[in-house]
């Protein structure tokens, strides 16, 4: 046994008792200014306390963009460069003191939210990489650093954090000068190194494995001893809809790609024709291609037109002779939308400028083995279909997907269909894109929030559109501190004036599926609360939004808690825009908070 291992012991249980340092939202000063900042280390800042490393105390910090920071004193020169662009532990030891959270190739890019912030409290200094992507991927991720006075040391992981492009990651700290480089550490279990060099790489795809985690490194001169601690980022998830909304776009949008098999495999929607919309009900069935299918000449992120139809196809823009089909499962009424690999519910609705039919995923039949994208017209129907197409960066029949469009050229019914949905997970740069289905018409579209098709069809499309209230979360649901419920779009309590009334509900018991209120004469109304546990109390308000504060104290809430909340409004009974609802009564949609540890 190592001499100093009991003490290295007694000081891991004493920090099991400590609370754990799971970030810190009070983010501070931008550093980059909301400006797409890649390679760059950014104006030194003080911390406002001694912070001692390796036998010196330090003053001041130089942030990279990629995720590691350089130690300085007052009057001394930062550091050149960046160590561009991944992690190198040659770096790590040859240059300026160094500590290094995620040590990657990162982009701060505004696009997607991205900045880092810098923030000096009272013995603390917090370093905070908010929406930051790796170079190359679309996912953003958030990650901090603490510095506290003490010597210790937090690193702290959202759930969101892995390792999706090739190269090297590292974590870890070292007072460089030229110093000693020892074996590499394993974070995610509890250790001690006497050196202050400590470090881990990781270098494979998805091997990154401290998301959802705080690591506490506690000094033990020489040397650290580091604890993982749970430290899953809060989340507020909304589910089902409010009453009532209207649009001429729908859609079912699923971020989990084994949720999305589970819940897309051996099912199919309907778009009936309704005059100028469609009434979209469950219904319809995939139907394996015929050995006479025309495959199209589709590969990665592409498009290509199908052959003239035999009969003109009617639809809510006009007649069509022909269909414009993106790899990406998107079939379109001509050129001029996005053929984006990731799916995005703001490109689908607004950007896109011409009318689709979405089932939309990152597909690539350009792949070794995948199949293809197949055409045909048998009997008057259009079948598009892409049999068995692989995931981008699928390798094996594991990874193929069957789905297809049916347009019906007499009729204008239009079928979305899926065969065997592949539940895997991609890897490479875009690692577990989502799945986006539905339609919308060319041109801008309200969005009425995501559906569940399971449970909120039938529906009815319409060119008039209006919004139904909307409840969303503020800050990330923590541990000891306090979250904000915000409510909008709420209806007017009196017509013609600006008086609003609404109340929030909280239950530990929600209903996912809803129950719809036409009991009470509220039809199309649905609670998605099987009780109302906590009552946050009425609002009077003078616009139509409001807020409400819910602290988390320890003690009545535990990390991974989930509960659910729910707003009511009152309105004059018949005065809702669509003339609905006698009882006056109208309900968002439900949200489905999750406490985390930041």
């Amino acid at each position: 046994m190592h001499p100093r291992t009991p003490l290295v012991l007694s000081l891991l249980a004493a920090a099991v008792s400590l609370p754990a340092q799971c970030g810190e939202s009070l983010y501070g000063t931008p550093l980059t200014g909301g400006v797409y900042s890649d390679d760059v280390v950014l104006s030194m800042q003080s911390l406002g306390f001694p912070f001692p490393f390796g036998g010196v105390t330090y003053t001041d910090v130089h942030v990279s963009t990629n995720g590691f920071l350089y130690l300085s004193n007052s009057g001394a020169p930062a550091p050149g460069g960046s160590g561009c662009c991944s992690g190198s532990t040659s770096l790590l030891v040859a240059g300026s003191p160094i500590i290094a959270p995620m040590w990657d190739d990162l982009v701060s890019d505004p696009v997607y939210g991205g900045e880092v912030f810098f923030n000096a409290l009272p013995g603390r200094g917090v370093v905070t990489w908010r929406n930051i992507r790796e170079y190359g991927d679309a996912t953003p991720r958030t990650f901090q650093v603490q510095l506290l006075a003490t010597g210790e040391i937090y690193f702290t992981y959202d759930d969101r954090c892995n390792l999706y492009t090739a190269g090297n990651c590292l974590v870890g700290m070292s007072p460089g000068g030229g110093a000693a480089l020892p074996a590499a550490s394993d974070f995610a279990t509890a250790g001690f190194a006497a050196t202050d060099t400590n470090y881990e790489l990781f270098a494979a795809v998805g091997s990154f494995d401290l998301a959802g985690q705080a690591v506490q490194f506690i000094p033990t001169a020489p040397g650290y001893a580091w604890l993982p601690q749970a430290c899953p980022n809060g989340s507020h998830q909304a589910f089902g809809r409010g009453c009532y909304s209207q649009g001429n776009s729908f859609y079912q949008l699923i971020t989990s790609p084994p949720a999305a098999a589970a819940a897309l495999s051996n099912t199919a929607i309907t778009l009936l024709p309704a005059g100028s919309e469609y009434v979209v009900i469950n219904g319809g069935a995939y139907v394996p291609p015929t050995g006479a299918a025309t495959p199209l000449s589709l590969i990665d992120d592409s498009q290509t037109t199908t052959p003239t139809l035999t009969t003109p196809f009617p639809y809510p823009g006009g007649t069509l002779n022909s269909f414009v089909v993106c790899s990406n499962g998107s079939v379109w009424a001509a050129t001029g939308n996005s053929i984006g690999y990731a799916p995005d519910v703001n490109v689908m609705l607004n950007a896109n400028a011409q009318t689709g039919w979405y089932a939309w995923h990152d597909y690539n039949p350009g792949a070794p083995g995948s199949g293809q994208v197949k055409f045909e017209e048998i009997a008057g129907v259009v079948y598009i279909t892409w049999d068995g197409v692989y995931n981008y960066s699928g390798t094996s029949p594991a990874d193929a997907t069957q789905l297809q469009f049916q347009f019906d050229t007499a009729t204008g019914q239009v079928v979305i269909a899926f065969g065997t949905v592949s539940p895997n997970l991609h890897t490479g740069f875009q690692t577990g894109q989502p799945h986006l289905v539905g339609y919308s018409p060319g041109g801008p579209s309200l969005d009425t929030g995501s559906l569940s098709f399971a449970s909120d069809l039938p529906i009815t499309t319409s060119a008039i559109e209006f919004a139904a209230m909307q409840l969303a979360g503020g800050v990330a649901p923590a541990l000891g501190a306090t979250t904000t419920y915000n409510l909008s779009g709420m209806p007017e309590y009196i017509p013609g004036s600006s008086v609003h009334l609404g109340t929030l509900f909280l239950s530990v018991l929600p209903l996912p599926g809803g129950f719809d209120l036409g009991v009470i004469g509220a039809p199309g109304c649905k609670t998605y609360l099987l009780a109302l546990d906590v009552d946050l109390g009425g609002q009077v308000s003078l616009t139509p939004s409001m807020s409400w504060n819910v602290s988390l104290p320890a003690g009545t809430f535990a990390v991974g808690n989930t509960f659910a909340a729910q707003a009511v409004a009152l309105v004059v009974p018949n005065s809702l825009p669509n003339g609905q609802n006698a009882f006056g009564l109208t309900v968002s949609n439900g949200l489905l908070t999750t406490v985390g540890g930041w």
